[in-house]
């Protein structure tokens, strides 16, 4: 039987697959409707089998399966075998009845079958090989032509329709424009950069970009081998999807009609792992029963690797063992016997790295990393941005108190010289709702004595601790220019603007500052979130206010930018 089989259903003559290329009937464009016509339901899991051999499995296999669960379960009828394999009687019934011919069933009840002593002493012989117990698995080629079939599907995604998935989401558009690419390329994909800045969140977040259902079995058969495959940390069962399709077909004439319920419909799966994972884990565990790996249950989906170079076992080792399926497109799986399996390997591998990847990942990988997207530390205006996105999340609704809120915070943490990271407003409001009695709300309790109040028992992560990055050094004149712009867009004056600069290189030379592109924008910052709400910027920033702002603003000297250039964290501007 071929996979997502549709007989009795004949796909329009347009819609006829290509040779040599097997197509999902959910992937199969339904002849065109009349206007007011709904569209046609397809049966996107594939019709039930008839019998054993239709279904790919051996007489050996369904006998110990039969056994298995009349152990387990106790006395059953055929129909309730049939419930509990997942499996059309038919499929099985000879293996029933030769086992009770055998003497290894009795029949205690009427229509119901339960063990013998023979057939405990059989069963025991069939446990000895593996204890799995549940649905009937399907043969590994359907599951194999599942994967291809299912690799062919989707279309790629434009930029427009990126950006609207995930506008609640700030990041520059360059970062945004790579990531649509990388994503419809099905390409390995890096992401990299400091810590706390969302590589983790949108590593999950493209999954979201993954629409279309898939089917996946709850086990596949190789060689008499039973590989438990569903697993429910990774695959979501869309249970409504499938009682529809189930109520659909429930009169249908032929068992061919109805879908085969070994399959489930499920969203494309999001496997992830991190510092725990090993090269033993690409191989197929055996802990009485035998499971598929991780990396093969994200099929059709999408498998991350977090926290690269982290892990207790040299990663390369790891991350080596992902070269021969990324170029072959399909992954070797050994037995601990030493047996092996060949697998579609269809999937988007993601890794996630805050280390210096040029450093943590050798040529032979590295070469493959088409895609390499710095995910960093977020702009002033971006980081405002998420701040008002986690308030209203909140439920915090007024626009003035958000954008208090905003500036203040982004002062505080330029005055002290603290890392901005695109995690810290969702920290800080998780703070805030923890100072909350019982009954009371964010949005009703939040003041700007609270924030302040919280920000300052807020973790803090210094600039001038972090190591690994590199500091650019910004010339007179280079800080007079940004100076200069920054000005502008506040409506300061040219001469006014020319003092303010300065003033400021006066100050940074008398503190043996090493004057970095960010200073000025760091300043306009802290002018921004200093002023009343009433104020501009410009009627702020009188000569008294620039000298005491520049008071304020933490000294950085070139020590400290030696320092920043450590080997072992980022290595990137």
């Amino acid at each position: 039987m071929g996979f997502f089989s549709t007989r009795n259903q004949p796909p329009s003559p347009q819609s006829q697959p290509q040779p040599g290329q097997p197509q999902p009937a959910a992937a199969r464009p339904a002849p065109a409707a009349a206007p007011d016509e709904p569209r046609p339901f397809r049966r996107i899991r594939p019709g039930q089998p008839t019998d054993r051999r239709e279904a790919g499995l051996s007489s050996r296999l369904v006998e110990g399966l039969l056994l298995k669960t009349l152990k387990q379960e106790g006395a059953l009828s055929e129909q309730e075998l049939s419930a509990f394999l997942l499996l059309p009687a038919g499929c099985f019934r000879t293996e029933l009845q030769s086992l009770y011919q055998r003497q290894c069933l009795d029949s205690p009840v009427a229509m119901k079958f339960d063990l013998t002593t023979k057939g405990r002493e059989l069963t025991h012989h069939y446990e000895s090989e593996d204890t799995y117990v549940g649905p009937a698995p399907v043969s590994f080629q359907a599951y194999r032509e599942a994967v291809l079939a299912q690799a062919q599907l989707g279309r790629r995604i434009s930029q427009e329709e990126f950006d609207r998935a995930f506008a609640h989401m700030p990041a520059p558009a360059e970062m945004r424009r790579l990531l649509k690419e990388a994503f419809n390329a099905k390409q390995v994909m890096l992401l990299w950069g400091p810590p706390g800045n969302g590589k983790s969140l949108w590593s999950d977040s493209l999954h979201s970009l993954l629409t279309d259902p898939i089917i996946l079995p709850h086990a596949f058969e190789f060689n008499n081998k039973v590989i438990q495959y569903f697993d429910p940390a990774f695959h979501k069962p869309l249970a409504e999807l499938m009682q529809r399709e189930d109520a659909m077909f429930a009169e249908a004439p032929s068992v061919t009609d109805k879908p085969d319920r070994r399959w489930l419909i499920c969203r494309p799966p999001l496997v992830t792992v991190g510092t725990e994972f090993r090269v033993e884990h690409f191989e197929i565990a055996f802990d009485g029963k035998f499971h598929a790996p991780q990396h093969l249950k994200a099929n059709n989906g999408i498998f991350i690797f977090d926290d690269l170079g982290r892990q207790a076992q040299d990663h390369n080792m790891i991350l080596n063992q992902f070269i021969y399926p990324l170029e072959q497109q399909e992954t070797i799986i050994h037995f601990a016997g030493g047996s092996s399996i060949r697998a579609p390997y269809k999937q988007r591998l993601i890794l996630s790295t805050n280390l210096n990847f040029r450093q943590v990942i050798d040529d032979a990988f590295a070469r493959r990393l088409l895609y390499q997207v710095l995910v960093n530390r977020p702009t002033d205006d971006q980081w405002k941005e998420i701040i008002a996105n986690v308030a209203r999340a909140n439920g915090v609704t007024g626009e003035a108190l958000i954008d208090e809120l905003g500036r203040k915070l982004l002062y505080w943490f330029k005055r002290d010289g603290r890392v901005v990271r695109a995690s810290d407003p969702r920290g800080l409001f998780r703070m805030v709702d923890a100072t909350l009695d019982e009954g009371e709300t964010v949005a009703a309790q939040l003041t700007p004595e609270l924030w302040e109040r919280v920000y300052h028992q807020y973790p803090a992560s210094y600039e001038k601790d972090a190591t690994g990055y590199l500091v650019e050094e910004a010339t007179n004149d280079d800080f007079r220019a940004a100076v200069g712009s920054l000005a502008r867009r506040r409506e300061v004056d040219p001469g006014g603007a020319e003092a303010l600069a300065e003033e400021a290189l006066r100050h940074f030379h008398a503190q043996g500052r090493f004057i970095r592109p960010v200073d000025a924008g760091n300043l306009f910052a802290m002018a921004d979130g200093a002023r009343e709400a009433a104020q501009s910027v410009a009627q702020w920033l009188t000569p008294e206010n620039w000298r005491r702002l520049l008071e304020e603003y933490p000294n950085f000297t070139a020590a400290d930018a030696e320092r920043m250039r450590g080997t072992t964290g980022l290595a990137g501007k």
